[in-house]
C-alpha cells in the first residue's frame, strides 16, 4: 500500500490497524503512524498463530523500511488475513508529510 493510499483510509475514518512491527526499543521515543500498535515482528506470528489478531479488519504493517512489513504482511496474508504493508515504511511515510 501506498503512502497516499493509507493516509487517505486513515483520514476517511476507516477502520485500520495500525501494526508498527519494529522493536520495542526502535519503536519508543520515535516517530510512528498515529494511533499505531508496536507490535514486534517475532510477536506477529505467535499472537497470530493463538488468533489474538483479527481478521475481520483490514490491517496495515509498517516499520521503518518497508523490508520486515513486507514480510509479516506477505506470511500473513496466506494465513487468510486482510493485510497490506506500508511501501518504503516509515521513511516513505515521514517524507510525504
Amino acid at each position: 500500500m501506498k503512502t497516499n493510499e493509507l493516509k487517505d483510509k486513515l483520514k476517511s475514518g476507516e477502520e485500520v490497524l495500525v501494526l508498527d512491527v519494529r522493536e520495542g526499543e526502535e519503536f519508543e521515543g520515535s516517530e510512528t503512524i498515529p494511533g499505531a500498535v508496536n507490535l514486534p515482528m517475532g510477536k506477529v506470528f505467535v499472537r497470530a498463530s493463538k488468533g489474538e489478531l483479527p481478521k475481520d479488519k483490514k490491517i496495515v504493517t509498517v516499520c521503518k523500511s518497508g523490508t520486515r512489513c513486507e514480510i509479516v504482511a506477505r506470511e500473513l496474508k496466506q494465513k487468510g488475513y486482510d493485510i497490506d504493508f506500508l511501501e518504503g515504511g516509515l521513511g516513505a511515510w515521514n517524507e510525504a508529510e
